[in-house]
């Protein structure tokens, strides 16, 4: 497959528009930086946070969001493929809205709610990817599955803190 979008009438869409799909390369990089997103949200707000039981919860997710974004990484290298990272202003952007957003509320609830927002972005971004992505390969697909159920379980941790 090209290192280029091939450009298709999904036979889903209305007809009006062009839709583009994405390849090994280019899914796996939009994995690799729905990963690394998740950790910098993280790290923007673990330290605002003395609830023991959340940060430990913040810790074991940022770990997943390391193996996910490794492993990312190692496929695209293994495809001599060229890896991405995210934008340096999208890092400093999450830092600064978190800080605001946790000023005057440090609480765990306010946490797992911005946490939460964090996630369901992440999930939904990864569901169009994936609605987009015109490859075939298992272990590409098989990543997205672990980085959905992550995602996913998450949400539901995060839903404890309420």
């Amino acid at each position: 497959m090209s290192d280029y979008n091939i450009h298709k009438k999904s036979p889903l869409a209305d007809n009006s528009r062009e839709v583009i799909f994405l390849n090994d390369k280019e899914f796996l990089n939009l994995i690799s930086k729905n990963a690394e997103m998740g950790k910098v949200g993280i790290d923007a707000v673990i330290d605002y946070t003395k609830d023991e039981r959340m940060r430990e919860a913040l810790r074991t997710q940022g770990k997943e969001y390391d193996k996910i974004y490794a492993e990312a990484q190692e496929m695209l290298k293994s495809r001599n493929m060229k890896p991405e990272h995210l934008n340096p202003m999208a890092k400093i952007s999450s830092e600064f809205t978190s800080a605001m957003k946790t000023m005057t509320d440090h609480s765990a609830a306010k946490i797992a709610e911005m946490m939460i927002q964090g996630s369901t972005m992440g999930v939904t971004k990864l569901m169009k990817n994936r609605g987009d992505y015109d490859g075939k390969d298992e272990d590409i697909m098989s990543l997205s599955d672990k980085l959905l159920s992550t995602e996913e379980n998450n949400i539901k941790t995060m839903k404890g803190f309420f």
